[in-house]
């Protein structure tokens, strides 16, 4: 479960993310990382956010609960390893639910979108 301070909820938020973030598709899971511009310093009280996005053509509600869980659960796995102030927004494509490997995949994809955003604000 993500703790309170860690969800992404203004729909402003999930736009800006997913208009200035790196993307990384793993599996039926794609991964938007942005990270503080290098100029702005966020003090360690600011921590990273994580926002879903699980629509109706992953399935019905009872398959898009799970894999919002699911997806919730292998996001609060990483939060310690993601710069304080980050927003990530985890996106998931029909199928998923019937791939046993989602909680890795979305791991793999967050990892993977941090490390370009990474790269991309250090130059």
């Amino acid at each position: 479960m993500l703790p309170a301070a860690n969800r992404l909820r203004r729909a402003a938020d999930f736009t800006e993310t997913n208009r200035r973030g790196a993307r990384a598709t793993r599996g039926h899971v794609t991964a938007v990382v942005a990270v503080p511009q290098s100029g702005v310093a966020f003090p360690s009280s600011c921590p990273p956010q994580v926002g879903l996005v699980v629509g109706r053509r992953v399935g019905g509600s009872v398959v898009r609960h799970r894999v919002s869980r699911r997806l919730r659960a292998a996001a609060a796995s990483v939060l310690v390893d993601l710069p304080a102030g980050c927003t990530v927004v985890l996106r998931a494509h029909p199928g998923a639910d019937a791939d046993a490997s989602l909680a890795r995949d979305a791991v793999a994809a967050i990892r993977g979108a941090a490390a370009v955003a990474d790269r991309r604000s250090r130059s």
